[in-house]
Parts: C-alpha cells; structure tokens; sequence
C-alpha cells in the first residue's frame, strides 16, 4: 500500500506494527489525577516540513505546526490544551533562526490558548550538521468532553469535515520528491490550529478525527468501532489535484498519505450535525458512518 510514499523514505506500514506491538492507541495517554480531573498528554514533531523550511530560509511558521500538531490531537480526546512545551535540537545554535522558531511556538501558543511552561534547547553537533534542526512537542490538556465515544456510534451518523489550511505537517517526505525539492512559501502554510473553533462543539460530537500520518484512512478509523465503516465524498480543490495528478497515485493511496483539504474529520449524529457546522462556520458534511 501507498508504494509511492514507502518510495520517498517512509514505511506507514512498519510504523504501524510498531504501535500495536507498544500497545498504543487513541491520539494522546489520558491520565486519571488522584481527585482531580482526567489530563491527556500528547508529544509530536513536525517531520520533513523542516527541510523545507530550511531550503527557504524561513523559520517563523514551523513553531506553530508543532504546537498544532499537539493540540489538535488533544482535542480527539476533548481536551482542552493547557500546557506545553518544546525540544529544540540543533548542531549550532543560530541565534536569530532560533528567534524565529521559538516565536513561531509562543505564536501557536497563544492561538490555541496554552501556555508554554518551558523547553529544552541542545546544541549537539555531530547528531546534526550545522545549524540544521530538529523540533518535538509536549502537550498537557485537560478532559472536558470524553472522546471517542465509540459506544454511541452507529450507521447514520455524519461524518463533517473541517477544512486544513494545506498539507499540514504531513506527507512531506513525498512532497519534496515530487517538487524535486523546489518549493514555494505555500507549502510553509502553518498548520491549522482548531481549539477555539471546536472546543464549542464538543458537546454535539461522538468522536474527532486528526488527520495527520496515515491520511483520512489511517486516521478516521482510530475513532470508530470495529462494527461500523463509512463512506466520503470527498472533491478534491486544484491544487490537491495537480498533487495528485503529479503523484501518480490512485485516489485511495493519495488518501492515505494527505489529507486531502479536510484537517479534521467529525462524527456526530444527524441531529447534532447542524449545530456542528452553526459553530464551526466552515465545516461541511461531507460523509456518514455506514455498516460494513
């Protein structure tokens, strides 16, 4: 499967064993407090998306796809995000690259209402060649609306899209093959952040989707129960097209590299649906949960 992504360097499939072999599910570990509330922590990275960064030289945006990155997978678990912080990594520190980055992490910050609480900087050359870079984040949010409520779920449900802002931080190890690494500041579009548009919303929904590695078909199912699939109708706009025309991939596999234009993916009941996309302005239905 998605041969065209195990080409450019990335093997979802062995990924995959790893996970169930450590015995990992959901999007982030709750965590029962003795007498408090439930809390989710979440880590991540920003992946390949940094190369591109660093082929521009523009280091202001990659701060925010790592605070997005973290915090919308809290929200698959209806947390609201907390606490975070960072891991830089670096071969020699660039003080205004360094700037720059650490600006664009306070920035994701403040859009997803979180505060960040600390970090860790390390120079370690010899890992990395020169002042090229890694980034990983921590997140800690705090339960308000149990999710996935896989119980609830049944054929008939909505599935609602959310709209991402681009590629997001994922599937970039296949973008810069298939740009040969000549790019635009488009493909630099930071990750959409969604805590104020859903946090709202949470009450109305049975489970959330964060479609990040694996597309819609690695992601959407994380959420549902083994009794149920779905079906999407799913268009993609020109510039997903021209991606896919240029991947030469079948719309399945394409499906399960990207996200296609859809950064979350939604389920609620018919009922609920309308009142969904009345507070989320721009969601749409775009699909249900059927049987198998």
């Amino acid at each position: 499967m998605v041969n065209a992504y195990k080409d450019a360097g990335v093997d979802v499939e062995t990924a995959d064993k790893l996970v169930k072999h450590l015995g990992m599910s959901g999007y982030g570990a709750v965590v029962n407090l003795f007498n408090g509330p439930k809390v989710v922590l979440s880590t991540d990275g920003v992946g390949t998306k940094i190369l591109v960064a660093e082929q521009l030289k523009k280091f202001d945006t990659i701060g925010i796809d790592l605070v997005a990155m973290c915090v919308n997978d809290v929200l698959c678990q209806g947390a609201q995000p907390v606490s975070f912080l960072d891991y830089y990594a670096t071969g020699k520190l660039d003080l205004e690259k360094s700037k720059q980055i650490l600006s664009g992490i306070q920035k994701g910050c403040e859009i997803a209402n979180c505060t960040l609480v600390g970090g860790e900087t390390a120079e370690m050359p010899g890992v990395y060649k020169g002042s090229n870079f890694d980034l990983a984040g921590f997140l800690m949010g705090v339960v308000i609306e149990e999710l996935p409520k896989r119980h609830l779920i049944k054929p008939g449900d909505a599935i609602i899209g959310v709209p991402s802002s681009g590629p997001h931080s994922n599937g970039y190890s296949l973008l810069r093959k298939l740009y040969n690494n000549k790019f635009d500041l488009s493909l630099l579009e930071p990750t959409r952040i969604y805590v104020k548009d859903v946090i709202p919303a949470l009450k109305h929904v049975k489970a959330i989707a964060h479609i990040t590695g694996g597309g819609i078909h690695g992601n959407l199912p994380r959420v549902l129960p083994a009794d149920v699939s779905y079906k999407l109708d799913i268009t993609l706009n020109d510039w997903w097209q021209a991606l896919k025309l240029r991947s030469k991939m079948n719309i399945y596999d394409f499906e399960c590299v990207f996200n296609c234009g859809w950064g979350l993916l939604i389920v609620a009941s018919n009922d609920e649906a309308h009142n969904v996309c009345n507070i989320i302005k721009d969601a749409q239905v775009i699909g249900e949960i059927i049987d198998i």
